[in-house]
């Protein structure tokens, strides 16, 4: 084989391995460009919609999720293969485009879910298999992180009421009253409860009284900033629809409306009103196999009573 013909093999050599190269770069940088509100989906009326289907929404498992007050991050929890668990995922807006979803660093790849961003945007709620010190039972507990310049800090601790598996969903008004679920008594007796910031501290978790804890489960409660409504799951084993996505009313003197069930025609969990108040996202689908989906939330005022009720 003479030099020239060599030096031709070597050529054609090199170019395959960077086509080859350049091919599998394509193949791990496919992620769409998506911009706009809402990842720049096309907005869904009164059906519930897949979220972002492909994208956040994938084969996986994949439910709770939240978006940041000034809609630049969206949050939820996915079943990641590779790490063989569940783990908060972000993706956010950065120079208008939305950015390939990631697990947030301060999880450590440890079983986490359930995330919530608090209306004045300084903390993240969310759960954990973390075990904190001197916890004897299963380790499921509420960790939060606060705002920082360059991201969120380390895990803290709320401790009392809240730990040790002691709640679970933790939603909060801009005054920082938090609802979440009560599961201090085991399965099958969740209730929702309410935690009032009293001088640098939380009260003991309050479970709410009739309407809101009746008959059935009432669990994973989404607080309105302004504490005018909540929007909650209530647990009906019996009925087709088991898992009924409900609304009530806040009334002048503290207590609640009868609350109202809300037909989207499917199972829903872990519910969360957007940050504009027009969507309702919600956890939908097959145990173990969800999605994410969203529906317009104008059930909202349209199941909101008259004055005279």
């Amino acid at each position: 084989m003479d030099r020239n013909m060599l030096a031709e093999i070597l050529i054609l050599a090199v170019g395959l391995l960077a086509f080859l190269a350049g091919n599998t770069m394509s193949q791990k940088n496919d992620f769409p460009v998506l911009r706009g509100p809402y990842l720049g989906q096309r907005l869904p009326g009164t059906t519930p919609e897949i979220f972002a289907p492909g994208v956040i929404s994938t084969p996986a498992h994949e439910f709770s999720c939240c978006f940041s007050p000034d809609g630049k991050e969206f949050y939820f929890t996915r079943n990641v293969t590779e790490l063989n668990e569940k783990v908060i995922m972000v993706t956010r807006l950065r120079d208008g485009v939305w950015t390939e979803p990631v697990v947030v660093p301060f999880v450590e790849n440890q079983f986490s879910f359930e995330p919530l961003i608090t209306p004045d945007n300084k903390r993240l709620y969310f759960m954990s298999g973390k075990p904190i010190p001197g916890q004897a039972g299963p380790p499921m507990n509420v960790l939060f992180v606060e705002r920082e310049a360059d991201g969120w800090s380390t895990p803290k601790n709320p401790g009392a009421p809240f730990n040790p598996a002691k709640a679970m969903f933790i939603s909060s008004t801009l005054d920082g009253i938090i609802y979440t679920t009560d599961i201090s008594e085991g399965p099958g007796k969740e209730a929702i409860a309410v935690s009032k910031p009293v001088d640098g501290k939380y009260t003991e978790l309050k479970r709410l009284g009739e309407p809101i804890n009746a008959e059935t489960q009432s669990m994973y409660p989404y607080i309105a900033p302004d504490e005018s409504y909540i929007v909650y799951i209530s647990r009906k084993p019996s009925a087709k629809i088991d898992n009924v996505l409900t609304i009530s009313y806040k009334k002048p003197d503290g207590s609640w409306h009868e609350p109202k069930a809300v037909d989207i025609g499917m199972n829903a969990g872990l519910p969360f009103v957007s940050p504009d108040g027009k969507f309702l996202f919600f956890t939908g689908g097959a145990q173990g196999k969800s999605d994410i989906y969203w529906v317009s939330a104008t059930f909202i005022e349209d199941l909101r009573p008259k004055e005279s009720e």
